[in-house]
């Protein structure tokens, strides 16, 4: 019987690139399966998104067909982790010597790894894990090296991570990926390595019976719910928008606050799944870690370490997932006003920069950088409405939505977070969407009631058919929510 290796795949949907995955390749001389299963507990969040699961769905797919081009396969299952395994190994023939799996850091994927080793290790399958969707892990960033609760403010645990990326041992983890990014180039041409050479009917009891593979099934039943369109997954896509923001790079300190001009990457599409990683972006664009200049290029990677910034924080303080992070803001006395949080939802508060954003996110599933900061500050500050509220709403429409840099974004901008704008710093919106979109291009693309009117009366009150008034007097509300605030202070 031959020793082969099963590599579990979770949030890090890709061949290439994807460590865990060659080393098992490498020490089991091609010989190693894919597997995935559905876990239903993930699926029964309450902030549970169906266009970003078919995003998920088309993504595991495409993994799919290109482990088969490869000489591999992947195996999915309808069944939750624990009954997933036990199902398969009562079906092979043999099983495996080793399972890998790439670490995962949210407080309910860290409990389930454990709890699956446990399993593994039970079945005396050896089992190892490995670095994947952050560059430098929680335990390998704290302060002087002591086991504390780690940096709670951004500027030195920036710093911090910088000087490790100096570091040789570090600074490998990005020239490692060139390798992988030439095999995902290979993969977008339709040029596939025969890296593989074992497949999951070679090691049924039965060889004529696979267990039942769902993707299709879920593929197809999400799909009828989807509201919006899914952006492109294949392997032509990802490397191609890695070229195309390559191409722009030099203008995205400029371009990044301007919704209007697309100067973002979008590449968080595809680190919620894994389809890419922060290391293989690097190692395309060449970017500098230790760059001192505030170039276009740093200030792009500063907004990768902004990420790995937010993970460090869940990771150890998980109660950030249902609590402010700043204890002090616990119970603030939110309005929770039902009646304007569904004019925030479907874009109708009278306030263009806010509603645009909104239809944006409702029509598209993504909502751009600068503008999701104004409607979550609006949220909070100016409808004087929970965070929390915001943050759900976020999770089940955004393509994007990932716990930790979500759940960060929010809190800085309810300032109830690590490292929060001050409680006092309230955006307007009207001066906003003057400074951020002059021509009101971004506004009148997704509100077409206001197409006719003269940029310059965008950004202010206005009386327009079909159109609603601002919801709420500004003025008024900044001073409710310092008043709010202060009562904590």
């Amino acid at each position: 019987m031959e020793n082969y290796a099963i590599h579990w795949f979770r949030r890090d949907l890709r061949i290439s690139g994807n460590m865990a995955l060659a080393q098992s390749w490498k020490d089991f001389d091609g010989k190693v399966l894919g597997f995935f299963c559905f876990d239903k507990k993930f699926l029964s969040r309450s902030d549970f998104s169906i266009n970003r699961f078919q995003l998920f769905l088309n993504r595991l797919k495409e993994l799919k067909l290109e482990l088969q081009a490869s000489g591999g396969d992947l195996l999915v299952l309808d069944v939750d982790p624990e009954e997933a395994f036990q199902e398969l190994f009562k079906s092979l023939d043999h099983l495996p010597k080793l399972i890998t799996f790439n670490r995962d850091y949210e407080p309910f994927a860290r409990e389930r790894d454990q709890n699956l080793t446990v399993l593994f290790q039970q079945f005396g399958i050896e089992v190892k894990t490995y670095r994947d969707h952050l560059i430098i892990e929680p335990h390998e960033l704290s302060k002087d090296g002591k086991n504390d609760e780690g940096y709670q403010v951004f500027t030195p645990f920036s710093r911090k991570w910088n000087r490790l990326m100096e570091l040789k041992d570090f600074a490998q983890r990005i020239r490692l990926q060139k390798q992988g990014l030439t095999l995902l180039k290979e993969q977008s041409q339709n040029n596939f390595r025969p890296l593989f050479n074992l497949t999951w009917k070679n090691l049924f009891k039965d060889k004529k019976t696979l267990p039942e593979d769902s993707l299709e099934t879920y593929i197809l039943k999400n799909h009828q719910k989807v509201s919006i369109e899914i952006p492109d997954v294949s392997a032509k896509s990802l490397y191609r928008s890695l070229e195309s923001f390559k191409n722009k790079i030099e203008d995205y300190r400029h371009a990044r606050d301007i919704p209007s001009l697309l100067g973002t990457s979008r590449f968080s599409l595809y680190l919620k799944n894994g389809s890419l990683t922060t290391s293989q972006i690097i190692q395309f664009l060449n970017l500098s870690p230790y760059e001192k200049a505030i170039t276009s290029s740093q200030k792009f990677l500063s907004e990768i370490i902004w990420r790995e910034f937010y993970y460090h924080i869940l990771f150890r303080h998980p109660r950030i997932e249902n609590e402010s992070f700043n204890t002090k803001y616990r119970d603030i006395k939110w309005e929770n006003d039902t009646f304007l949080f569904e004019a925030w939802k479907n874009g109708m508060t009278g306030f263009p920069i806010v509603d645009a954003g909104m239809r944006e996110l409702k029509q598209t599933g993504w909502m751009h950088n600068r503008v999701r900061m104004i409607v979550a500050s609006f949220l909070t500050k100016d409808l004087l409405i929970d965070w929390k509220w915001g943050e759900a709403y976020f999770m089940e429409t955004l393509l994007d939505g990932d716990l930790a840099p979500n759940n960060g974004g929010w809190q800085w901008a309810a300032s109830t977070g690590c490292d929060p704008q001050p409680y006092f710093r309230i955006f307007n919106p009207w001066s906003q969407s003057l400074k951020f979109d002059p021509e009101g291009s971004y506004i009148k693309k997704y509100i077409p009631e206001l197409k006719d009117v003269p940029a310059k009366n965008l950004h202010e009150p206005l009386t327009v058919k079909n159109y609603p008034r601002p919801i709420v007097d500004h003025s008024m509300q900044r001073l409710k929510a310092l008043k709010l605030y202060n009562a904590k202070n």
